[in-house]
């Protein structure tokens, strides 16, 4: 059995104390916060290294180029790449601020620099005018999902309503019309053929009872020999199997026809809606605050069924014209609330004068304007005198 360890003494105790004292704050600490979300980083490197840049570059294709390097590294997330970077965008700091104070040399320097980033600036230029171009060539033909749904068919299942609808949809649907009906004539068709086949191998019994032919197919020294009755079936197989893929795809298309609704299918369509009806009151919003789309121009070109609007005077005419439009203040307020149009906000109109509150200090305010217009007509006045 191995000897006990003894205790350590004090002194030991204390040395120890003293050790961990000293490399304690040498230790490494990891923040929680990443770097790039601490004040301390985003404070000056915003507010005194990116405005410092962009005020003392003083050329616009070289502001033009720092703003997008600092779009390109915003995404940076490593400490010693964005150190470096910092470093560098702090050189140049000093480079633009020396070039600002005088400094020939960097002054010619970015004077170059400048005119090589100018072709830079064109280039990119040109590639975002056509990325938006294919872009707005893509969402011209985009699918919209509005929220209404294509029921079930023989040619599909439920199938979201698009707007525009794809071509591969239109095109499925038009193919299974086409197949259906070109189904239903070959299934006539094979019909018949089994038919006849069924009709000749009678006939050739018939027959060849009638002339004493042998059964055996002629192999016997008979005088008659079996075509069809021989074995009919081997002639009906292939129109029996041609049958069944027929009924295999007409049983597929009432499959489709009576489909149960896919519950994902329907929440997407709830939402569809809910957002549709979201946005459309947004846009109202904005159109009663002035804005302009083309759906508001298109609604406000509207006018009446033609044999009404015929017989309209032109103060009709012109009121019907107000009332198409999205104000609800001022002349328009009042000419809808005359028509008795419902406005979404009535009392908007009684604002146009200021809230009751705030009367006493626009009073005040005009007064003062009056006063100053006046003085100014004064001083104006004596000028004109003073010069004849």
């Amino acid at each position: 059995m191995s000897p006990s360890v003894p205790p350590p003494t004090a002194s030991s105790l204390a040395h120890r104390a003293e050790i961990a004292r000293l490399i304690s704050p040498l230790r490494r600490v990891r923040p929680k916060v990443p770097f790039y979300d601490l004040a301390a980083h985003r404070i000056p490197t915003l507010w005194t290294l990116y405005r410092g840049l962009l005020r003392h570059a003083e050329r616009e294709n070289v502001k033009w180029r720092i703003a997008a390097l600092f779009r390109q590294n915003r995404h940076t997330i490593q400490a010693h790449v964005a150190r470096e970077q910092l470093i560098r965008g702090h050189k140049w700091l000093d480079m633009f601020v020396r070039a600002k104070q005088g400094d020939a040399r960097l002054g010619v320097v970015l004077d170059r620099y400048d005119h090589m980033i100018a072709a830079k600036r064109d280039k990119a230029e040109f590639r975002r005018l056509v990325r938006e171009a294919l872009e707005q060539a893509r969402l011209r033909h985009h699918p919209i999902f509005k929220g209404s749904f294509i029921r079930p068919t023989y040619y599909n299942k439920l199938l979201p309503r698009l707007v525009p609808q794809p071509a591969s949809i239109s095109g499925m649907i038009h193919k299974r019309r086409i197949g259906r009906n070109k189904r239903f004539a070959q299934k006539e068709e094979v019909a018949g053929w089994m038919e006849d086949l069924k009709m000749e191998s009678a006939f050739e019994q018939a027959l060849l009872a009638e002339q004493g032919g042998s059964q055996d197919g002629g192999k016997n020294g008979g005088n008659g020999k079996r075509v069809f009755s021989a074995d009919l079936d081997a002639w009906l197989q292939p129109l029996l199997r041609k049958q069944r893929i027929i009924n295999t795809a007409i049983k597929n298309d009432y499959a489709r026809l009576y489909s149960p609704y896919p519950p994902a299918l329907l929440a997407a369509g709830t939402q569809a809606r809910c957002l549709k009806i979201q946005r459309n009151t947004l846009q109202r919003a904005r159109e009663r605050r002035g804005e302009i789309f083309p759906s508001t121009l298109k609604r406000m070109r509207q006018r009446p069924p033609a044999h009404i609007f015929e017989k309209m005077t032109p103060e009709q005419k012109k009121i019907d014209t107000i009332i198409r439009g999205p104000g609800e203040v001022g002349y328009t307020a009042t000419v809808k609330r005359r028509m008795g149009v419902r406005l979404k906000n009535p009392e908007l109109w009684t604002l146009e004068d200021g809230r009751e509150e705030d009367w006493e200090r626009l009073d005040r305010m005009e007064a003062e304007v009056r006063v100053e217009t006046a003085r100014r007509r004064q001083v104006v006045s004596v000028r004109q005198a003073e010069e004849v």
